[in-house]
């Protein structure tokens, strides 16, 4: 067993692995007692990113390093490795939101829900008409790697979270939350996380430029090797604040921090888009106060870029404002530095956060509330044997009474399927009855449909003509019908009244424009011929009708009531 006041919390980034260990008494302040840090190959530019699962090894060594015994494991996974989605659900009852959270996760994850481990939480304020959710999912492989490495490790998992979730909550601990609009940028190896914390609202984004960015334009503009390049960031790198600053005398450092500055630029460009998206979509405000974080952050002169890039206050994230630190540690201010995430996952086992994730496999959280019941499950057992014997003699006591009244039940069983007989044979014939009825419906319907259809084409006569011929044709799959017509008239008096247009296509226009009756779409003028020496014109048409005639719509009642 695991002593129940120490916790330890694993942040897995690329470029660094920490390892910490808190004191979480009930009662007493959070302390962090103990630290391992350990500084992985993030120079190289084509390295892979190291998984929980191969990093177990590593933990083991860390712990005999720094002292640290083993405890439960609070896991962190890149913010790369979630994928956050923020939606909106209608005021709906509490019995219904996780009904709707289901299917807004199925909807909007970019992997199917069954691929992945996903947790959601309501993050609206109260006086809002909509309940917003935050949805986070990853990969199941991913959360299975990290309880491989706390297994490899001998470490039971707690959690696992994400760093955006551990930063929100490290900030919203140790600074005043007010109602202004802070962001923290967390800029590390691989990638930096953006997270914005405005009240109770959050709004996370990973951004794929930071240190290595850099650190690979170094190379590729000075043509140089990674491990150069990387040397030449972390000793003479910086922003440079071009304008009216003074130019760096050293050429070298001149180049370099230029080269800082192109990369860091980028980044600011997919901030500035971050903070539109997140006021024109989420509702929120623009930052007024900007906290740096991670290693890359250190870059000399970071803040004072985007101190002038946004015009707000700029300050590095002090995760310790509020949370102990052992005395032996306090002087290691710039690796305490890297700790923000870490005391973000560690105030989750000490007191209840404002955002609360927890990506482990449901197998996993199962299996562990199983081992915890295995003791309980003998006296269980016990209890059941002999509830079963004291049920066992009662029930050969009720057997002879049950036979008794299941002779009763079969007698009026016997009865009532005697009547069930008689109500399923006036039922047959309530189906003939009905039947027939339906058959006289779509005869009166047929009626009128025809009348109808006669009246629209006599509204759409063009004067001085008749009609000749008039049938219909209905489509094979019978959805649709076709009136065939054949109208004649004088051709004098027909081409003084037309302009523009033949005859027919006067009389196709008229059809198609009366009342809804007859659809453009399909009809057509099939010929115009001259008759009887050129003084009579005989108009072919074939026009698509609205309804099938006969058919009974929502509409043919009122039409048949106003005839």
């Amino acid at each position: 067993m695991f002593s129940n006041d120490r916790i330890l919390t694993l942040d897995v980034g690329a470029s660094k692995l920490v390892l910490g260990e808190f004191f979480v008494k009930k009662g007493a302040s959070l302390v962090l007692t103990k630290y391992v840090v350990r500084t992985l190959d993030a120079g190289q530019a084509d390295a892979v990113a190291p998984t929980m699962e191969s990093l177990a090894g590593v933990v083991r060594e860390m712990m005999a390093e720094g002292g640290i015994k083993a405890a439960p494991l609070y896991a962190m996974l890149s913010g790369s490795a979630v994928f956050p989605r923020f939606v909106k659900l209608p005021p709906v009852s509490a019995d219904k939101i996780d009904e709707m959270v289901v299917y807004e996760a199925s909807e909007n994850l970019p992997f199917p829900i069954d691929e992945v481990v996903w947790d959601y939480q309501l993050v609206s304020e109260e006086a809002q008409p909509e309940v917003d959710a935050l949805i986070v999912a990853t990969k199941r492989e991913t959360a299975m790697d990290a309880v491989a490495c706390a297994e490899g490790a001998g470490l039971p998992i707690a959690i696992v979270d994400a760093i955006p979730f551990a930063l929100y909550n490290c900030v919203r601990f140790n600074y005043a939350s007010g109602d202004a609009c802070t962001m923290v940028l967390d800029i590390g190896a691989r990638s930096t996380n953006l997270v914005f914390v405005e009240g109770s609202k959050i709004f996370t984004r990973s951004i794929p430029v930071a240190g290595n960015t850099i650190t690979n334009e170094i190379a590729r503009s000075l043509s140089v090797s990674v491990q150069e390049a990387e040397r030449l960031k972390k000793e003479i790198g910086f922003v440079a604040l071009g304008g009216t600053y003074a130019v760096v005398d050293d050429e070298l450092s001149d180049k370099v921090s230029k080269v800082v500055r192109n990369v860091v630029t980028r980044l600011h460009s997919e901030v500035t888009r971050s903070i539109n998206f997140y006021r024109s979509q989420q509702g929120g405000s623009a930052p007024t106060r900007l906290l740096l974080t991670g290693g890359a952050s250190l870059t000399r002169h970071m803040d004072t870029f985007f101190r002038e890039k946004l015009g707000a206050e700029v300050e590095f994230l002090n995760p310790f404002a509020n949370v102990a630190v052992a005395d032996p540690l306090r002087d290691n201010t710039e690796e305490l530095f890297l700790m923000a995430a870490s005391v973000g996952l560690a105030l989750r086992s000490h007191m209840k956060c404002p955002v609360e994730i927890n990506l482990t496999p449901p197998a996993i959280v199962a299996a562990r509330r199983f081992s915890r019941r295995l003791p309980f499950f003998g006296v269980a057992v016990a209890g059941l044997v002999l509830t079963l014997l004291c049920w066992f003699s009662y029930a050969k006591n009720l057997q002879s009474v049950y036979e008794n009244q299941n002779r009763v039940v079969k007698e009026r069983l016997a009865r009532i399927e005697s009547r069930q007989n008689r109500i399923d044979a006036v039922k047959r014939e309530s189906s003939e009855f009905s039947g027939k009825a339906d058959y006289l419906s779509t005869v009166v319907a047929s009626r009128a449909s025809f009348l109808e259809i006669l009246a629209g084409v006599r509204k759409a006569m063009i004067k001085d003509t008749w009609l000749t011929s008039l049938s219909f044709e209905t489509s094979e799959d019978g959805e649709s019908c076709y009136m065939n017509l054949v109208v004649s008239g004088f051709k004098r008096e027909l081409d003084s009244l037309v302009t523009g247009k033949s005859a027919a296509e006067v009389l196709l226009a008229n059809l198609t424009s009366s009342g809804g009756l007859f659809v453009g779409e399909g009809s057509r003028v099939e010929r115009e011929l001259s008759k009887e020496d050129d003084k009579l014109s005989e108009l072919h048409l074939r026009v698509k009708l609205a309804v099938v005639p006969g058919t009974i719509d929502e509409t043919w009642r009122a039409r048949w009531a106003a005839k």
